[in-house]
């Protein structure tokens, strides 16, 4: 089993074998907890997440098409969970202080799930409009999990011009995002927060 490609194992996930899914885990667990846990430091979180991707993977396999880009779809999958995560945590720490600033208790007035679903139908539409170049080092670099270097070398670029297209490709989603919504610009100015090999982003 651990020696079939991505697409004979999404075929046989798709039939229901529980032992190719397993496989698939196996192979992307390490990868995908990474992932996540570089973005919210938080080990247990971290955990938590990494299950409902691959939950959600399960219950989605009769409807996942990129057989050949398994890790892609669930790096990206990943991505929008620490998305949700963030907005439920920044969510959580503004109800708290709002409490120890007030006597009577008060309501949040922002629903996580439409913003986290507003958000994510902004970043891919912003995306989808990118040039190609720098759509597919965007997506290597957020979606992939890909350091700058590796992107570089993927697409024959110089390290600086990866930099240089993440960095124009995040300023674009910034101002396609609602300015208006503090934790849209949150999450926009947490997007840029790093490049993977730690390099800041400045917007």
């Amino acid at each position: 089993m651990k020696n079939l490609n991505d697409a004979e194992l999404l075929s046989l996930v798709k039939k229901d074998d529980e032992k190719a899914f397993e496989t698939l885990v196996y192979r992307y667990n390490i990868t995908l907890y990474k992932f996540i846990y570089a973005r919210i430091r938080d080990e247990h979180d971290t955990k938590d997440l990494l299950q409902e991707v691959f939950i959600s993977f399960w219950k989605n396999r009769r409807n996942i098409v990129t057989a050949d880009r398994i890790l892609s779809y669930l790096t990206r999958a990943a991505y929008y969970a620490v998305i949700d995560w963030q907005i439920q945590h920044k969510k959580v720490l503004a109800r708290q202080s709002i409490l120890l600033e007030k006597d009577e208790p008060t309501t949040f007035p922002v629903e996580n799930q439409l913003i986290s679903l507003e958000l994510r139908e902004a970043v891919d539409t912003e995306v989808a409009k990118m040039n190609d170049t720098m759509r597919k080092v965007f997506i290597s670099s957020r979606w992939e999990a890909k350091s700058i270097r590796e992107v570089a070398e993927e697409h024959g670029l110089s390290e600086q011009t990866v930099k240089n297209y993440i960095s124009l490709a995040l300023k674009r989603i910034r101002l396609r995002l609602n300015t208006d919504n503090w934790i849209l610009v949150y999450i926009s100015l947490t997007l840029c927060s790093q490049f993977l090999n730690g390099t800041t982003c400045l917007l």
